[in-house]
């Protein structure tokens, strides 16, 4: 049976030079959400989060109607990586016209890679500066 104990303060407290190990202890850090266990693994003591975090963060960006090449089009991303997880939409200020012109591109994630996210269009040539904004996960 393992004992859940609420750890008070910030998370900080969560090493073990300040809260001593206890195999099959569980631990819940109250500011950022992590829950923690205490478990020995190849005779080493180990406190594991065992809950990702998931903080986010966004990036806006523009799919310029002019750097459309070969149906596709790279933006520069800052803090993405080739396996960040992360949702691509149309920026929440986008106009109407943006929005239709959006629908009718039918875009696509055509690639990723650090830095960077390549979008493709299966419909219409995009023929208007499209905002969209990176929410980048983790």
């Amino acid at each position: 049976m393992a004992l859940f104990k609420i750890l008070k303060g910030d998370s900080s407290r969560i090493s073990t030079d300040i809260t001593p190990f206890h195999d099959g202890y569980a631990y819940l850090s109250l500011n950022d959400s992590g829950l923690y266990i205490d478990a020995v693994i190849n005779g080493v003591n180990e406190r594991i989060r065992i809950n990702p975090s998931y903080e986010s963060r966004a990036v806006y960006d523009t799919l310029y109607a002019s750097s459309w090449s070969g149906g596709k089009q790279t933006l520069s991303i800052e803090g993405l990586t080739s396996n960040s997880n992360g949702i691509i939409g149309l920026d929440p200020d986008a106009t109407d016209d943006e929005m239709s012109e959006c629908a009718d591109a039918g875009f696509y994630v055509a690639g990723q890679a650090d830095g960077s996210l390549t979008m493709g269009y299966t419909g219409d040539v995009p023929t208007k500066d499209i905002p969209v904004v990176v929410l980048i996960m983790g």
